[in-house]
C-alpha cells in the first residue's frame, strides 16, 4: 500500500518548522519529509515531535545542489561527499528515518558531461556501500531545468535510472518527481510501469506551479491506481507550494487523494 508522505518545509510557513508536524497529522497525514538533513538540532526535535504525534519521518535531504565543495559530480568531492553521508545518514537515523535524498549539483563549466556522470557513479558507489552497511537508502533525484533549476546536472529520467542500473545497488535508488519530469518529458505513466523496480521514493506537486495536486494537468488518481498495481508500496511524497491556507489545502488534498484508493 502506497503511503503519502507531506514535506514539512512548505507548509505552515508561520509555525517554526520543528513544531509543524502536529498540524500535519491533525489532517490526517501520518508521514512526514524534510529538506532539513543537514541539522541534526531540527531533526532531533523534529523526530522527538513524530514520536509525539504519532507520525513517521520517512526521508531526508541529504546534500542539497547548492553546496559546490560536495556536490557529487566533482570528483575532487569523492571523499567529501562520502563522509558527509556517513555523518548525515547517521542524523536521519537517529532520528528514525532510513532514507535520503541526493542532488547532484550544476553542471560543471569547462568539464565534460562523462567526466561529470562517472564522478558521480563513482559518488553513488562509494556512498551507497555504507549506506547499505546501516539499511540506508540513497535517492538520487533529477530535477526539471526547464523551469525550477537551470543548469542542474541531472534531468533526464531515463539517464537517471541508466546511473541507478550502473551503480547496480539496492541501496541507490531512483527518486522520481512526478512535476519535475513532467516538465522534461512526457509518457510518465510508461516509464514508472517500465522502471518501478529502479524507483525508491516518489514526489509530487501540481502541474504547472507546483501547486496543489488536485489543481494539475496531471491525473494523479489515475497514475497513483498505475503505480500501486505495479507494485509500489513506498512512499509517495507531496512537494508542493500551497496557494490555500496550509489546512484547508491539506484536507483537500487528503479527499481528494482517497479517491484513488
Amino acid at each position: 500500500m502506497i503511503q503519502t508522505d507531506i514535506l514539512i518545509d512548505t507548509l505552515f510557513l508561520d509555525i517554526p518548522i520543528q513544531k509543524r508536524v502536529a498540524h500535519v497529522a491533525g489532517c490526517g497525514f501520518k508521514c512526514i519529509e524534510t529538506w532539513a538533513g543537514n541539522d541534526d538540532a531540527a531533526l532531533n526535535i523534529i523526530a522527538s515531535e513524530c514520536r509525539q504525534s504519532g507520525v513517521e519521518l520517512v526521508s531526508v535531504v541529504l546534500v542539497s545542489g547548492n553546496q559546490e565543495d560536495l556536490v557529487p559530480i566533482r570528483g575532487e568531492n569523492l571523499q567529501r561527499f562520502v563522509d558527509l553521508v556517513d555523518r548525515r545518514t547517521d542524523f536521519a537515523l537517529a532520528a528514525g528515518c532510513t532514507q535520503g535524498i541526493i542532488t547532484t549539483g550544476q553542471s560543471v563549466v569547462r568539464r565534460s558531461y562523462q567526466e561529470q556522470r562517472s564522478a558521480l557513479v563513482d559518488a553513488l558507489c562509494a556512498a551507497g556501500a555504507i549506506a547499505a552497511s546501516k539499511s540506508f537508502r540513497l535517492n538520487l533525484e533529477p530535477l526539471n531545468t526547464e523551469v525550477d533549476h537551470p543548469g542542474y546536472f541531472l534531468d533526464d529520467p531515463f539517464e537517471s535510472a541508466a546511473i541507478i542500473k550502473e551503480v547496480g545497488l539496492a541501496s541507490v535508488r531512483l527518486l522520481y518527481d512526478i512535476y519535475h519530469m513532467g516538465i522534461m518529458s512526457g509518457n510518465q505513466t510508461s516509464f514508472i510501469e517500465n522502471n518501478i523496480s529502479l524507483i525508491g521514493h516518489f514526489h509530487a506537486a501540481g502541474l504547472p506551479g507546483r501547486h496543489e495536486l488536485f489543481e494539475s494537468e496531471t491525473d494523479y488518481r489515475f497514475l497513483l491506481k498505475r503505480i500501486q498495481a505495479a507494485g509500489y508500496n513506498g512512499y509517495f511524497g507531496l512537494e508542493y507550494l500551497p496557494l490555500m491556507d496550509s489546512k484547508a489545502s491539506l484536507e483537500k488534498t487528503a479527499i481528494y487523494l482517497c479517491e484513488f484508493k
